[in-house]
């Protein structure tokens, strides 16, 4: 797994590349750790750049959404491949976090106040926050 990390305005953003495994649980875990002790307000994790993510691994994304509740920070997924999808879809994550299509569309989804921020629920299945941002 590779990873690189961006800023725009008040949204870091996590690009994420290669497959996330068991290996690399840790480091990843180690990353959103540090921003939820910087009290991060905005996060969008881009998966774009994966093509499988163990079902175990996904606590590391699970972790960081129960952390950001502390500080009302706001979490959204963009960029999944079918497959990886699919995966969210079966363990329902779909419905715990905002999953985007593509990473422009969740950041202007954050800039205009569709997002929730991980203390509140999903009102809504999170593909319509989609629709809601324009994608």
């Amino acid at each position: 797994m590779a990873f690189r990390e961006s800023r725009h305005e008040y949204i870091d953003v996590f690009h994420l590349c290669g497959d996330i495994d068991m290996h690399h649980a840790l480091a990843l875990r180690a990353l959103f750790a540090a921003k939820a002790e910087r009290r991060c307000p905005a996060l969008i994790v881009d998966l774009s750049g994966i093509r499988f993510i163990d079902s175990t691994r996904i606590a590391a994304l699970l972790e960081y959404l129960r952390d950001a509740t502390a500080f009302d920070g706001q979490f959204c997924i963009s960029g999944v491949t079918d497959e990886v999808r699919a995966i969210f879809e079966i363990l329902r994550l779909d419905q715990a976090m905002p999953i985007f299509n593509e990473l422009t569309v969740a950041k202007s989804a954050l800039y205009n106040g569709c997002v929730p921020t991980a203390s509140q629920p999903l009102f809504r299945p999170a593909r319509e926050y989609c629709y809601a941002a324009g994608g």
